[in-house]
């Protein structure tokens, strides 16, 4: 059967293997991993895709996408474990991207039938499979061929505007962007951002603030504030480089990271400002910051350029509070007492930071992994295991509470439990009639991972602004549990027009809300991969930013939305394996001049839009396939 080569459209397409689901005569169930040595033999990255059904006329149960680079033959090994759905993000292995897991848990031995393929692109895709197996243990994982990047980490195929030619124009350029001066404060803003066109009483810290309908935020001054900014403001471009030497261009010593990182970003402001090269960053990107009108330094920024700054930023906390044993993923066992313990361990980072006036508010998390499932119901997988949780001694007192005595549950859900006591020894098999007793637990269980938390910050910091948790949407209304520990309710909304989605959040939480994330990437100046959501040409991401924010800030429930990130993602992949096509600047530091014209534009007109004083932007660039993973 192989090597073979296959084409693609751009809606994608599969490939499916023996009528019974095996490779070989081996069913999936039969190894620990699925190996599969291929090359994207198109111009830009793919997402492979493979699915997997446990029944053979359902519809598909879990999909796995991973991004692979082109011209560069690598080898995929899916582990069999995966399709459980334990792990959202799978870890990377050399000259593969990103992989994340999505659909409901399988058990690998149910699986009846399965395809692996390519997902949709912007254009036609070719891949070659040069071998396909099951394998019973994890294989090597070789890699050949020449660098595809230069030492100044682009792109070495192909010519783009922009693309720096030389490490000699590099510094040339870096050097003259660090001898501008910073702008001064902007006329009709005030000391922290805010617009003089309308003011609240002022507190000393940013502040929620309601009038006729509309919600606002408040700077220290009292002037109305709407937060715009990007996020990851700092060096960054931190690239994992372990195996994948062959791929790289020329390591200097000064974009060496520890534990395998390397950051062609470092390297050059290194190699055009030597020993300085922090300071002269920083200097150079306030001074850009403010000629963008950004007022606010959004998550995961350098917290050393946020405290030399002097301009108004979000927090994020790190590390959750976690608990010895999960429910699923990263949901903790969160009526175990250790819970409010390690809560209140967790907020103790906060304290720095209670009394800074430019702190906005602070983020609790970020898109937690389990709400990633849709209708994900967290009490029926408590109920139903046996790892040693106290959130199931828990659920079966509040069933005990709610029914009174066992018998009165089995009428409702007709079955023969022993007593509340076996119920919350877990192994049972729920019928579908226990089905909206477990959504109501569910609901109890989410609203108890966000008030624990959440009241131990706000002993804490009494000052600022729980933002919420970001998450990626609500996969349920029961994600809602827990809003009324919030100050603002904030999700990541990946979509060419934010309108629908803020109604539809503004709707479920009946509270203001806060965007933080979105982007626009296109693959015409030197990645090959455009992020989440796509564009032709960086003159429509000019446009599709504009368009954004003007219709945030058209509606009264919206109080900000931040852009991620500042910096592109490396070429071969951060961390994670994401190569997005979605900064502010490239690797040499070089802003993408139309985008930068836009976000200042866009920065200058949304009070006017947000007061009724001029129209929302409405020239939306045509959208194209997205290339993520």
């Amino acid at each position: 059967m192989f090597p073979k080569e296959y084409s693609f459209p751009e809606a994608g397409g599969a490939i499916e293997f023996e009528e019974n689901g095996t490779i070989l005569g081996k069913s999936v169930g039969d190894g620990d991993y699925i190996v599969m040595d291929a090359t994207n033999l198109g111009e830009l990255c793919v997402s492979v895709l493979w699915r997997f059904w446990d029944k053979p006329d359902g519809p598909e149960a879990e999909s796995i996408k991973m991004g692979l680079l082109p011209h560069l033959r690598t080898r995929l090994a899916l582990p069999v474990s995966a399709v459980r759905g334990e792990k959202l993000f799978l870890s990377r292995t050399p000259g593969k991207l990103k992989t994340v897991v999505q659909g409901r848990p399988v058990d690998p031995a149910a699986v009846v039938r399965f395809s692996v393929g390519l997902d949709r692109g912007p254009k036609p895709m070719r891949l070659a499979i040069h071998s396909l197996y099951i394998s019973p243990a994890a294989p090597d994982f070789p890699l050949e061929g020449e660098p595809l990047v230069d030492e100044l980490g682009q792109r070495r195929r192909g010519d783009w505007p922009g693309k720096t030619a030389s490490r000699e124009e590099l510094c040339a350029y870096l050097r003259a962007e660090g001898e501008k001066l910073p702008p001064s404060t902007p006329e009709g803003f005030g000391k922290y951002g805010g617009s003089l066109k309308k003011s609240f009483p002022p507190t000393g810290f940013f502040a929620l603030r309601e009038e006729d309908g509309a919600y606002w935020l408040a700077d220290p001054e009292g002037r109305a504030f709407f937060s715009v900014g990007p996020d990851c403001v700092g060096v960054d471009g931190e690239c994992a480089i372990e195996g994948i030497g062959p791929l790289c261009g020329g390591l200097e010593d000064g974009g060496r990271l520890k534990d395998g990182f390397y950051s062609w970003t470092k390297a050059n402001l290194v190699r055009a400002f030597g020993e300085d090269w922090y300071e002269k960053w920083t200097r150079l990107t306030l001074r850009r910051l403010r000629e963008w009108g950004c007022n606010t330094i959004a998550c995961w920024s350098d917290p050393r350029f946020i405290k030399a700054a002097k301009m108004p930023y979000v927090h994020i906390l790190h590390g959750f509070p976690r608990t010895e044993s999960y429910v699923f993923r990263d949901f903790p066992d969160v009526f175990d007492p250790a819970y409010a313990e390690a809560s209140r361990r967790w907020a103790e980072q906060l304290a720095p930071l209670k009394s800074d006036p430019f702190m906005v508010g602070y983020f609790m998390s970020n898109e937690p992994n389990w709400a990633f499932v849709n209708d994900l119901d967290v009490a029926k997988i408590v109920l139903k295991g046996r790892a040693p949780l106290k959130s199931r001694a828990r659920l079966a007192e509040l069933l005990a509470e709610k029914y009174g005595d066992i018998a009165a549950l089995n009428a409702v859900w007709g079955t023969e439990i022993a007593s509340f006591a076996n119920l919350a020894d877990g192994g049972l098999t729920l019928p579908e009639a226990s089905a909206a007793d477990t959504a109501e637990l569910t609901e109890r269980m989410i609203r108890e991972f966000v008030r624990v938390p959440a009241l131990a910050l706000r002993e804490i910091d009494p000052n600022h602004l729980n933002l919420g948790m970001r998450y990626a949407w609500l996969s349920s209304p029961a994600l809602a549990a827990g809003k009324e520990f919030f100050d603002v309710f904030s999700f990541n909304c990946y979509r060419h027009d934010p309108y629908p989605s803020i109604e539809r959040m503004v709707e479920m939480v009946k509270m203001p809300v806060m965007i933080g994330e979105f982007h626009f990437g296109a693959a015409d100046r030197g990645l090959d991969a455009t992020g989440i959501q796509a564009v032709a040409t960086q003159d429509d991401r000019a446009r599709a930013y504009r368009y954004y924010m003007h219709r945030c800030a058209s509606h009264p429930m919206c109080v900000g939305a931040h852009y991620f990130n500042y910096n592109d993602q490396p070429y071969l992949g951060r961390f994670d394996g994401e190569n997005y096509q979605i900064g502010l600047v490239d690797v040499c530091n070089r802003p993408y001049p139309e985008f930068a014209a836009a976000v200042a534009r866009s920065h200058r007109e949304v009070y006017d839009v947000r007061l009724g004083l001029m129209p929302p932007a409405d020239d939306a660039p045509l959208p194209v396939e997205s290339i993520f993973y």
